[in-house]
């Protein structure tokens, strides 16, 4: 099958559902052959940041080191319209009331992260995507931002591009009409981006070595990040050896039956030489790997209906579990996941718009009110990776347990299951994991 064939089923198995549920963000798409969100459209003059460290006011709040740029150890994030937000969080423990838990930088982050946010865009950005018109820095895209990766800012300077991505209603119409979502331009801007940070910010300032990196993403931004990744890290080995781990949430990852990557001669998987992150029993932890789930709450004997089934003979949808990555449990084994939720005092929520610029991404969750960032509930949900197939499609997905009652009542097991929290379900899992996978990247370097 050739490979856009490949690329188009990450974004095709959406178009029902996404046409009936608006509240959902895009597809975890891969573009479809020859489409293109503007045949205008041109490269961008130069790459339009979200977060940059050392950017005059980066609403990611750190300097050019990664340290914070406010006084103290507390990261303080800005959003473009005004306003500033902790990432502190309010930790729940069974049986106890709850505790605050600062978020603070007191170390230079010893890598780099590059993420790629999903779909947030009700209006294309800019509003006619003709020539190199450049994007503006929103409000929905900080709110996202902090809502799944700002956690990992500890770890990592962000890199956040902003870029022109396929608005949720020219994604439903693409899809809807049969003629697929183009995401040849969103794809455009994410890899010039990369190349941006690749040739200017990621060697280190001090050693001029280059620095590790971890990539993110989730939904559209998935689909644009596994477009980068195969034509900038995958084919390349110097590149490769850079990569701490790619986090590639509410998307199709694709790979052969019994095998991790496609070895080079498989047009169907979704990268040729990076593997998933597996860790057999007493092994060290993996690097330079992919980490990917859709998560569910599904009743036995279901199927997804939407995220996480192929219908490709031999292959498999990726499904790692941090928390059991991390831990050194069997891949399949269910494990305690750490759950944080984003607040409405995070998003920005009022009262006409409890949950502020992704009112329309988080429709129907009722986000904490709370004078923190985040919600903690370590615990409160389990996860397992699950498998199944009706003998026409094979699905693999992350099974969610435990207190469902943190999400709306129709979402566990609805068409998109928990897409909207795919990051929030295992923050602390997704953020620890990264952390030692850092660790571990480091010490080979110096092995």
């Amino acid at each position: 099958m050739p490979r856009t064939d490949a690329v188009r089923r990450l974004l095709i198995p959406l178009a029902a559902v996404l046409a009936m549920v608006l509240p959902l963000t895009s597809a975890a798409a891969r573009p479809a052959p020859g489409a293109a969100a503007d045949p205008d459209a041109r490269p961008l003059d130069r790459t339009v940041w979200l977060c940059r460290p050392g950017l005059v006011d980066n609403p990611c709040g750190q300097d050019a080191e990664g340290m914070p740029q406010s006084a103290g150890p507390e990261l303080v994030t800005r959003y473009p319209s005004g306003g500033t937000r902790l990432l502190d969080a309010t930790r729940f423990a069974a049986g106890a009331s709850g505790k605050r838990e600062p978020f603070t930088v007191t170390e230079k982050p010893p890598v780099d992260c590059f993420y790629a946010y999903p779909t947030v865009d009700l209006l294309p950005n800019p509003l006619f995507q003709t020539g190199s018109r450049p994007p503006a820095p929103r409000d929905a895209h900080q709110a996202v931002t902090l809502m799944q990766s700002a956690r990992f800012a500890g770890l990592c300077r962000m890199f956040v591009p902003v870029y022109r991505q396929v608005p949720l209603p020219a994604l439903l119409a693409g899809i809807v009409v049969g003629s697929g979502a183009g995401l040849t331009t969103a794809t455009m801007d994410i890899r010039d981006a990369w190349d941006d940070y690749w040739t200017h910010d990621n060697r280190d300032p001090e050693t001029g070595e280059r620095r590790g990196v971890v990539i993110l993403s989730h939904s559209q931004g998935t689909a644009v990040a596994a477009a980068l990744i195969r034509e900038r890290v995958d084919e390349h080995p110097g590149v490769r050896r850079q990569l701490v781990a790619a986090v590639l949430l509410g998307g199709n990852i694709e790979v052969p039956e019994g095998r991790d990557a496609g070895g080079g001669s498989d047009p169907a998987s979704t990268f040729q030489h990076i593997p998933v992150c597996r860790r057999p029993a007493g092994a060290p932890l993996p690097t330079g790997c992919v980490v990917s789930y859709a998560a569910y709450s599904l009743p036995r004997g279901s199927l997804p209906a939407v995220i996480g089934r192929t219908a490709s003979p031999g292959h498999r949808v990726v499904c790692v579990n941090p928390a059991a990555l991390l831990r050194g449990e069997a891949a399949g084994a269910r494990v305690p996941l750490d759950l944080y939720l984003p607040t409405r005092r995070l998003t920005g929520g009022n009262t006409p718009l409890q949950n502020g610029p992704l009112a329309v991404l988080l429709s129907g969750y009722p986000l904490p009110d709370l004078p923190t960032g985040f919600a903690r509930h370590p615990g409160a949900l389990t996860g397992e990776c699950a498998h199944a197939t009706d003998g026409t499609v094979s699905a693999d997905w992350l099974q969610v347990g435990g207190d469902l009652s943190h999400f709306p009542a129709s979402a566990p097991a609805g068409l998109t299951g928990l897409h909207v929290m795919d990051y929030n379900v295992a923050q602390g899992d997704l953020t620890a994991l990264a952390t030692a996978q850092t660790r571990a990247w480091l010490d080979s370097r110096t092995s």
